[in-house]
């Protein structure tokens, strides 16, 4: 990446995406085609893609083959004919995966993962490939964020929040095992959903740490996140994680009236590294919500260590393939967390996983009183620069516990997007994005 000055890093004007519900009405009852939005598609891509960087692979008259053979078939699925952004690390036959690594340069996978099989089943366009960190744990890449270009998108789901965010399309794929989806939605300024753990199946996607990889979804509206996770989610009976679960209905669940949430407002795990001004438009918005003081006990005192203990431990199993043939091409960080996994013995392991379902049940039962809870997405704006995607301490107590979480891009500090994040109950994801909605809403009516 070349080095750029400051005074060139003028964030371009962003286009309009149409939503996802809207262009899939449109295609299923013929007034548009996955041509037109494909087209379309591209040539707001192309107006901001210089400067955002948000794509590893995406291939014109590759997307327009794909598109001709929707309309060919005459795809009336849920997504018809919408482009959709998925992350590099999630398997597609007929474009390469290669995980943001030199080590899987030109890796071509022998077949789908399961969401993207769901998502064509749908009736979408996988318009391409979403850049992500150094297998999503590592080094960042080029992406910028659009809002700010001197500022990071998050990571490790960088260029799907990012196209999001600089109306390339308006719905794409990423993955959470610390703050991946939720942290580049608060920064980027869309939304994210990470739900309860098992609802999507991770079948295809490369794995990081088996209890606490999670799929998820961004989008730039509540009802497309609902779209996008409702075509996806289910089991599909290859990934244990997801052993009977039923496709979500949250679509449905969004349609109903919205009544006022049983709201929490919770400052743990890492209030005090959050930023002055960040916390003050926390602080306000909870208030505008109604949402009571919560303060969680002492199982989670710990919840960082134990939270990262174990996802070092997964990752020294899970990515020793890569370290074998090649740990000279990783990054510092990628090996330092292979290395401090491979000291943690098992007697030590078990320990943190059994710390880590203690936690779970001491929320469920703080939880007992509430729909769901505010805590912050983010410390506060995207950082400056483009090595650090940020600190995931807001993120990674909620992708421990395997609870839904979800961004609600609807703050903002120094012009800048600031995460409100929403968490609930494990399993309960249609009332926590109702409740995600609802603040949403709430809080549009208080700044006007």
């Amino acid at each position: 990446m070349t080095t750029t000055d400051r005074s060139e890093l003028a964030a371009p004007a962003l286009p309009q995406c149409p939503s996802a519900d809207g262009i899939a009405a449109g295609v299923r009852f013929g007034r548009e085609s996955a041509a037109v939005a494909c087209d379309a598609a591209l040539e707001r891509i192309a107006a901001t893609e210089p400067a955002v960087r948000a794509w590893c692979h995406l291939d014109p008259t590759e997307a327009a083959a794909r598109a001709q053979a929707i309309d060919a078939a005459g795809a009336r699925g849920l997504l018809a004919g919408v482009p959709v952004a998925v992350k590099d690390i999630i398997d597609t036959v007929d474009q390469p995966t290669e995980n943001g690594t030199p080590l899987d340069e030109g890796r071509r996978p022998s077949a789908d993962a399961t969401v993207v099989s769901r998502l064509r089943a749908a009736g979408a366009l996988i318009l391409g490939k979403a850049v992500t960190t150094e297998l999503a744990c590592g080094a960042a890449n080029a992406t910028r964020n659009p809002h700010a270009l001197s500022r990071t998108p998050g990571g490790s789901s960088s260029g799907s929040a990012a196209t999001v965010a600089a109306g390339g399309v308006p719905l794409a794929l990423g993955t959470q095992t610390a703050g991946s989806v939720v942290r580049p939605a608060a920064f980027c300024g869309v939304w994210g959903m990470k739900p309860s753990f098992g609802t999507i199946p991770r079948t295809g996607v490369t794995r990081l740490s088996r209890t606490l990889d999670h799929v998820g979804v961004l989008a730039g509206s509540v009802q497309d996140v609902a779209l996008g996770i409702d075509a996806i989610s289910g089991d599909d009976g290859l990934d244990q994680a997801s052993a009977g679960r039923a496709p979500t209905r949250l679509a449905a669940a969004l349609a109903l009236p919205l009544g006022r949430p049983r709201l929490a407002f919770i400052k743990q795990p890492a209030w005090e590294e959050v930023e002055p001004g960040a916390a003050a438009a926390l602080e306000a918005a909870a208030a505008a919500c109604g949402a009571a003081p919560l303060t969680l006990g002492s199982p989670f005192d710990d919840a960082a260590a134990v939270h990262l203990g174990i996802m070092r431990r997964e990752i020294a199993h899970a990515l020793a393939p890569w370290y074998e043939r090649g740990a000279a091409d990783l990054s510092d960080t990628i090996r330092a967390h292979i290395e401090a996994g491979r000291k943690i013995d098992t007697d030590g392991y078990l320990a943190l996983l059994d710390a880590a379902d203690a936690m779970r049940r001491a929320f469920e039962h703080e939880m007992r009183p509430f729909d769901a809870a505010l805590t912050p997405a983010a410390p506060g704006a995207a950082p400056e620069g483009l090595a650090f995607t940020g600190s995931r301490f807001q993120t990674m107590l909620w992708t421990m516990l395997g609870v839904p979480a979800v961004n609600v891009p609807v703050l903002s500090v120094d012009d800048l997007p600031l995460g409100l994040q929403v968490v609930g109950r494990y399993g309960a994801d249609a009332t926590t994005l109702r409740a995600a909605a609802w603040c949403a809403g709430r809080l549009q009516e208080a700044g006007e």
